[in-house]
């Protein structure tokens, strides 16, 4: 059973705009939470799809509302694609603000892969997030790189955590 929450940072234009990013890999999370609740809990899946079907929303409430739900979060979980933005400023500003002011430890799901490796950085660099690629540059975040398997999600997800304090053990933690 996984009692940790998790947040899940998605580029925010994409989700109005299906060919930006993979709205169908959100929606493939959502899924796996409403079939197997105690494996999978993404505290912000349900605005996810509110942001879809509105596309009038103002960036403050939008951050708002953010903030409120990483409050509640004890890990973050980005999902890259060959799709992902990574100079996208609303996916780089929740990963900032995850890491900085909530110290959540970060899971990035690579989609598409069956087992990541070294390789699998390099082939996907252009995609990982700005942010991202500053924390590891840096060392200064604590991060894993999983596939996005459900076996390996809900690992990820239930064992890292800030409330227990675990954490990967740097920022290029393959796990």
């Amino acid at each position: 059973m996984n009692s940790n929450k998790t947040y899940l940072a998605f580029n925010v234009d994409a989700v109005r705009d299906s060919r930006k990013d993979n709205l169908h890999t959100l929606n493939l999370l959502g899924d796996w939470q409403r079939r197997y609740p105690n494996r999978y809990n993404f505290v912000n899946i349900p605005y996810i799809n509110f942001i879809a079907t509105h596309d009038d929303l103002v960036e403050t409430t939008v951050k708002t509302d953010f903030f409120a739900q990483m409050a509640q979060a004890d890990n973050v979980m980005l999902v890259v694609t060959k799709e992902t933005d990574a100079d996208n400023a609303w996916l780089n500003w929740q990963i900032s603000r995850a890491v900085n002011r909530y110290h959540l430890p970060v899971i990035v799901a690579f989609k598409g892969v069956d087992v990541v490796t070294d390789d699998t950085l390099k082939e996907y660099w252009d995609h990982i997030p700005q942010k991202i690629r500053k924390y590891i540059g840096r060392d200064s975040a604590r991060m894993c790189y999983i596939p996005l398997t459900g076996t390996k999600v809900e690992k990820a997800c239930g064992y890292f955590s800030v409330n227990t304090q675990t954490y990967p053990c740097n920022s290029t933690t393959i796990y």
